[in-house]
């Protein structure tokens, strides 16, 4: 149980540090497919997912991460 707890801090720790370090004002001037697979990224950590929701392939993806100064975590 204690093992299970301590994922679910360092999830939570993650999603933080991406939250705190993304440039949102770069975010949110994107078109709407990208901003939100930025937004989902920065929850979930997923690149896999987040580069289908925004139609990219994961490197372009990852660029477009990178751009948004979001660390991946």
């Amino acid at each position: 149980m204690e093992e299970l707890a301590k994922y679910f801090e360092d999830l939570d720790e993650a999603r933080r540090i991406r939250r705190e370090r993304a440039d949102w004002s770069f975010i949110q001037n994107l078109p709407p497919r990208q901003r939100a697979a930025l937004q989902y990224y920065i929850e979930t950590g997923d690149l896999y997912v987040a580069s289908r929701i925004a139609g990219m392939s994961m490197e372009e993806f990852n660029d477009l991460r990178r751009r948004a100064k979001i660390p991946s975590t």
